[in-house]
């Protein structure tokens, strides 16, 4: 009986010194990848920024957080923009930055989309009421006007 109680502790033991250095290396790793050997952003390629500070062809949303409408359209925005071929910048109204874009735009509510082409800008909304007095996206116009289709 002496010998399984010996064998359990000493399996034990081992278990969790290996459980221990597990978690070091890991940890260790993490802590390596994230802090020092950091990696370029693949999303965000010299591609991207000729086609958004050079030829100034981006898509612009302006929201505010709590805005009705901007939630309402949140999704079909979000849907389009991963569709785009254009590189879509989600700005906060309510933000320091925001605001220097809200005037530069003459943006004069959350909902707004912008659409920059070679460095004309158009505006709409993306949600309004419908005839019922529903807020809703207008989900045939974003995917327009977000892929210029």
């Amino acid at each position: 009986m002496t010998d399984r109680f010996e064998f359990s502790k000493l399996f034990l033991g081992t278990l969790a010194a290996v459980a221990v250095i597990l978690f070091t290396v890991v940890g260790i790793q993490t802590t390596w990848s994230t802090y020092v050997v950091k990696d370029y952003n693949k999303h965000l390629t010299g591609q991207v920024y000729v086609e958004a500070a050079v030829n100034q062809n981006v898509n612009l949303v302006f929201y505010r957080n709590g805005c009705p409408y901007c939630k309402a359209g949140k999704k079909a925005v979000i849907t389009s923009a991963e569709k785009s071929s254009y590189p879509t910048f989600y700005i906060d109204v309510e933000s320091k930055d925001g605001q220097i874009l809200v005037e530069k735009y003459h943006v004069d509510k959350a909902a707004t989309l912008v659409t920059i082409r070679d460095g004309k800008f158009e505006l709409f909304l993306y949600a309004d009421k419908d005839k019922n007095g529903q807020i809703v996206a207008d989900q045939k116009k974003i995917e327009e006007r977000l892929n210029d289709k």
